[in-house]
């Protein structure tokens, strides 16, 4: 476990080099950068990702809104080891110890949500990215242990109705021994470093991403997010054992 814990330091501290690298590349090169560096983290803590239903989506280059459940800070290494993508995160991340300063580094839009002024630059900078790179949102607003959808917050989808790309939803879930389990869950008062030793000392974990069925942007944006969510927790239901 000792081992375990030094390989996970040592990643975690390549990744300021990397992001120097990353200020001088190329928009492809630093997609590349950031896959390789999040499959190399989940590599060390030994999570195996499986990548179901329409992964032909996640391989062309066009660009997405992608929707996903939340249940822990590792879905963006997750989603990111599969397609690099620009993440929404509430403001908090960004003073995480060094993941804040990475998030700040990979492009990560910031939002406070409870403040319509934030929630209204955010939306400009998506409809921005969104031209040249995929954008992922976690529309709960926060995370669960993975069993259930809290009510999807529709303010983020008036990006992709005002640049009209697709959206694409993304249902992760995570299993232990090929059983659900909430071991990575992220949740109450639980701060980074204790959620990485609790992942670090579990063995046999798995995520499974479900790709989805791109959406075209339909009605008013609440009318998307519901519909999206029950996109979402239709395919969580029938899928969590």
């Amino acid at each position: 476990m000792a081992m375990k814990t030094l390989k996970i330091l040592l990643h975690i501290l390549f990744v300021i080099p990397l992001c120097l690298l990353i200020i001088i590349s190329s928009k492809r090169q630093q997609e590349k950068i950031i896959q390789f560096w999040c499959r190399r983290l989940l590599s060390i803590f030994e999570i195996k990702v499986k990548v179901l239903g329409l992964d032909r989506f996640l391989s062309n280059q066009k660009q997405y809104l992608m929707v996903a459940n939340h249940i822990s800070w590792m879905d963006i290494i997750v989603i990111q080891s599969i397609k690099p993508s620009i993440f929404v995160a509430k403001s908090d991340v960004a003073s995480w110890p060094l993941f804040g300063w990475v998030a700040q580094m990979t492009g990560t839009i910031f939002i406070k949500r409870d403040k319509v002024s934030d929630i209204k630059k955010a939306l400009k900078k998506m409809k921005r990215r969104l031209m040249k790179r995929s954008v992922c949102i976690f529309p709960e607003g926060t995370s669960t242990n993975g069993r259930y959808l809290l009510p999807f917050k529709s303010n983020l989808f008036q990006a992709s109705i005002d640049t009209n790309k697709s959206i694409l939803p993304l249902c992760l879930r995570y299993k232990q021994k090929s059983v659900y389990s909430d071991k990575v869950a992220f949740v109450g008062d639980m701060s980074l470093v204790d959620s990485i030793m609790k992942i670090k000392n579990e063995n046999d974990i798995s995520v499974e991403v479900d790709v989805l069925q791109p959406i075209r942007p339909r009605g008013n944006r609440k009318e998307l997010a519901v519909y999206i969510q029950e996109i979402i927790h239709k395919n969580l239901s029938q899928n969590l054992s």
